[in-house]
């Protein structure tokens, strides 16, 4: 397939308008907060379609319809307890990280726990960041691009990772945040467009469930389901979810940024709104695939088919555009944060007398040898399986003992370095042997049913963890009083939301109806 003169006519028109932003806000950068924090001044609708555009990336528009072609609709599940997993953000970290003035997680551990928990950390997120992100969204990306349009994979994972680099190098945060407000709109108009034209090419919603099993459409699945068991779903991914949320540098460092504490609520909210649609625009149009493309060699191809098969001239470059600026505003954001995590967590720690400047430069550099890495191995990804899958499977493992230490960090005084280094250790062992029992199966109590979910063994080993961590910091000497007075919970007073704000501007309202909305949705779903 090859795209027409008016698909090209909105490509160019979508580039010259995130050029133009770019170049608008990219001007010279003096400080380090300003490079790194867009000078801590954004406003609430920036934060949260940021939020929204450096979560979306291509390889939710392949690897969502993909699982939505192979499984149905209960991989939307993990879209719809994102907002859940918003509400430890909202309520219990964000108070924490706005009053410590941190431009890093990693840094707000170092303040509660030592130095060595945060460059432990900071380590672990820059080389996820590597594989499990910008790889990832590259190669999806060039699945795409190459199915659709017969464009060169390797071409599109260079290119698109370049151009992304450059004006990431030159605005900073600043520049990301404003280029991912257009980006959101494109992405959900592109999205609304696919899902609402595939629709009608099988006769409506009623007309889709008329042609496919009920088990496609249900969001709860028994507890024994290998992909999606509903302990698991509600449970593990909440955990899991939470660390995302609140506490990888990725998405928090966009309410970092924020003008104050009420801003960064209000922008996680308003992203927790954004994230109520995406089961029906990301994973339903897998579902219609799997009536218009039935037969498909990968599941992973049910997005590129669609649009194949029902974009029309203008409209599919429409939807290559929104596809390019999912892409683009995963990978701007995940280059700005790895570029913070390596310039204030490693490069100041050597060069603790480095000029505002020199800062500045060392961001840029580290973000052009992300690129680098990222695109080189972006490759080694086609030899996975389903993408969602493989990704949400590497987080769930490595991710859930950190959100327990994040956790168990604030709500626990007791907790300590110690322990949390016993922790780690403890992961670094239980978490590999169980993904590689979920491939050899090893370990005969693994066999047992409500065990073999990989989601619940992710489950398991969060437990160990959890165990050894309390077991070692109660046998250790208790943290120092002065390292808790501004990283632990002393009451409910976070949950204010300001002296006489009006209701309408009361981020607990909102919060409150979107939580009440995806509880109906998944009743309704179930």
């Amino acid at each position: 397939m090859s795209l027409h003169a008016a698909d090209w006519l909105v490509i160019g028109l979508y580039a010259a308008a995130l050029l133009a932003i770019a170049l608008k806000v990219a001007r010279r950068q003096e400080t380090s907060e300003g490079y790194f924090l867009a000078g801590r001044s954004l406003r609430w609708p920036f934060i949260g379609a940021s939020l929204f555009a450096a979560n979306i990336s291509a390889e939710h528009f392949v690897g969502l319809a993909g699982s939505g072609y192979s499984g149905g609709m209960a991989v939307g599940g993990f879209e719809w307890m994102a907002i859940f997993c918003l509400v430890p953000l909202i309520l219990l970290f964000l108070p924490f990280y706005i009053k410590n003035k941190i431009y890093t997680v990693p840094e707000f551990l170092e303040k509660r726990f030592s130095p060595g928990v945060r460059l432990f950390f900071s380590a672990f997120m820059m080389v996820l960041s590597v594989l499990a992100k910008i790889s990832i969204s590259l190669w999806a990306s060039s699945l795409v691009f190459s199915d659709v349009l017969g464009w060169d994979r390797t071409t599109v994972i260079w290119v698109v990772g370049l151009v992304t680099a450059l004006y990431t190098m030159k605005g900073g945060l600043r520049a990301v945040v404003y280029t991912d407000a257009l980006q959101t709109v494109i992405l959900l108009v592109a999205a609304v467009l696919l899902t609402v034209v595939g629709l009608s090419r099988v006769g409506g919603w009623s007309g889709l469930k008329a042609q496919l099993p009920p088990e496609m459409f249900a969001m709860v699945k028994p507890a024994t389901h290998p992909d999606y068991p509903w302990p698991g779903m509600f449970i593990g991914v909440f955990l899991l979810g939470s660390f995302y949320w609140s506490m990888d540098q990725v998405l928090v460092q966009r309410v970092f940024a924020a003008k104050n504490l009420n801003e960064g609520r209000k922008g996680a909210v308003l992203c927790g709104a954004l994230k109520l649609t995406t089961p029906f625009l990301l994973v339903l149009p897998g579902l219609i695939a799997k009536v218009l493309c039935p037969g498909l060699d990968r599941a992973d191809q049910a997005y590129p088919a669609l649009l194949g098969r029902l974009m029309p001239a203008g409209l599919l470059g429409l939807t290559v555009a929104g596809i390019a600026a999912a892409l683009m505003g995963h990978i701007s954001a995940t280059y700005n944060s790895v570029a913070t995590l390596f310039t204030r967590d490693f490069y100041l720690r050597w060069k603790p007398e480095a000029s505002q400047r020199t800062q500045i430069r060392v961001g840029r550099i580290a973000v052009l040898a992300v690129f680098i890495i990222g695109a080189a191995w972006a490759p080694m990804i086609g030899k996975f399986g389903n993408l969602f899958t493989y990704l949400q499977t590497v987080q769930a493992y490595l991710m859930m003992p950190f959100a327990g230490i994040f956790f168990a960090g604030v709500l626990w005084k007791r907790t300590t370095s110690t322990g949390v280094l016993a922790c780690l250790v403890t992961a670094s062992v239980v978490c590999p042997l169980l993904m590689w029992n979920g491939q050899a199966h090893f370990l005969p109590f693994m066999e047992h049913p409500l065990l073999k979910p990989w989601l619940h063994a992710a489950m398991l080993a969060f437990a160990v963890c959890m165990a050894v961590l309390a077991a070692v910091s109660l046998a250790t000497r208790p943290t120092a009083p002065e390292r808790l007075a501004t990283t632990t919970v002393h009451g409910l007073a976070s949950l204010n939301a300001g002296t006489g704000m009006p209701l309408v501007r009361d981020y607990r309202l909102w919060l409150g109806a979107i939580l009440a909305a995806v509880s109906v949705l998944w009743y309704i779903m179930r």
